[in-house]
Parts: structure tokens; C-alpha cells; sequence
């Protein structure tokens, strides 16, 4: 790996570019670091948990504004958020609420969305259902952990 310059991303129809802000450091980043992907083009800029600022967006985008806040977890086969601007498809962002830091936000969604799949569409808990989750660690546990 090295730190280096790449052109600033142009978005494509259906896409926004956002100004990152911050971003997260997750298993699947490092991991994916040393043995890469068969998919990716190089150079190849890691980091699949975004948030920051819309910039720009692209062609018949309707939902997502220029000066939005959004979050987002990437695509794990295109060039992530570990960088000064990135694109990704309208579609996966979400508006960040008043009150929520950049950070906060980046913390989400690989770990947060998982645990939300597994909850609430694996499992299919509804309020007043309990479950034991046995050494929960790391973000998803934590996650469940403040759900639950």
C-alpha cells in the first residue's frame, strides 16, 4: 500500500460524489489490503464506509441533493471512501441527521447494517422478543448489544 494522488472522481448516471469527510476502518479493508480483488482496477483506493458531503450529483438523480450530509457503505469491487472524494450510487446513501458527527456516521454502516440484517431480516425480532447472543465482539456485537 502507499499514499499517492488519483484524479478527482466524475459520477456517472445514478451516482453522487461526495466530499469525504470520514471514514472507518473495518476487518474487510485491511483483509482485502494485502490479497486485493479480482474485480479492482489499479491503483485501487480501499474504503467501503464513507461519510461526508454531496458535491456533485449525477444524471437523473432526484433524491440527493448537492450539500446533503450522507453516509454510505460501498462496493467492495469499486474505488472506496479513503480518499479526498468518492462516488458511489445514489441509491445506497443515506441523509445524516442533524446532530450527527461525520465519525459518528462513518462508525455505521458495515458493522450497523449487519446487524440489522441479521435482527431484523434474518431473524425477524420484533419489540418485546429477546435474544442471547453469545460472545458478541467487535462492531456487530457491540451493535446488537445497543439494539437488543
Amino acid at each position: 500500500m502507499q499514499v499517492g494522488n488519483s484524479k478527482k472522481p466524475v459520477p456517472g448516471e445514478g451516482e453522487v460524489l461526495v466530499q469525504v469527510h470520514a471514514t472507518a476502518l473495518n476487518p474487510v479493508d485491511y483483509k482485502t489490503a494485502t490479497g486485493g480483488n479480482p474485480s479492482w482496477s489499479y491503483p485501487h483506493i480501499l474504503g467501503l464506509d464513507v461519510a461526508g458531503v454531496v458535491e456533485e450529483v449525477g444524471a437523473n438523480v432526484t433524491d440527493i441533493q448537492v450539500s446533503d450530509r450522507v453516509v454510505y457503505h460501498g462496493d467492495l469491487t469499486k474505488k472506496g471512501g479513503f480518499a479526498e472524494y468518492a462516488v458511489t450510487t445514489a441509491h445506497t446513501v443515506s441523509v445524516i441527521p442533524e446532530g450527527v458527527s461525520f465519525e459518528a456516521a462513518a462508525a455505521l454502516p458495515c458493522a450497523g447494517y449487519t446487524v440489522y440484517q441479521a435482527l431484523f431480516s434474518k431473524l425477524h425480532i420484533e419489540e418485546g422478543q429477546f435474544i442471547l447472543i453469545h460472545a458478541g465482539a467487535g462492531g456487530v456485537g457491540g451493535g446488537c448489544h445497543s439494539t437488543c
